[in-house]
């Protein structure tokens, strides 16, 4: 099946759909989607050159999975998941868009800045829990 046509049938029925109230574009939750909108740009599900960045869990490091276009029918085998560990949020950061940007380079800022946006989102979440115990 081509691309259009999976897009023609998941665009409105997807279990990754969110739509919330007074906002007319509807957001997805794929783990392939790197900026989080329900359009054929960004779908992860359709998309032969799809990208994902999600955090470890050791919450310091980075995974990203990127999808192999000839390994389309079979599903399992077509995501290579690579953990990135370098020194620091910005070593994490480059090594990401570096990453990416050899398999995929329309992508490769939007992977950085999704690496940036899960690094400071543990950061935060590390500094309410200091606070809170002290």
């Amino acid at each position: 099946m081509s691309n259009d046509v999976a897009w023609q049938v998941i665009r409105n029925n997807s279990a990754f759909i969110r739509r919330q109230r007074g906002i007319q574009k509807a957001f997805s939750r794929e783990p392939l989607n790197l900026k989080g909108i329900n359009s054929p740009n960004y779908n992860g599900l359709t998309n032969a050159k799809a990208i994902g960045v999600t955090l470890a869990e050791d919450n310091k490091s980075v995974v990203v999975t990127v999808k192999k276009s000839g390994k389309k029918n079979l599903p399992a085998k077509s995501l290579i998941k690579t953990t990135i560990k370098r020194g620091g949020a910005r070593g994490i950061i480059k090594s990401v868009q570096g990453l990416v940007k050899g398999r995929n380079a329309r992508f490769a800022k939007l992977a950085a800045r999704r690496a940036s946006q899960l690094l400071r989102s543990v950061q935060r979440s590390a500094k309410i829990a200091k606070k809170s115990s002290a």
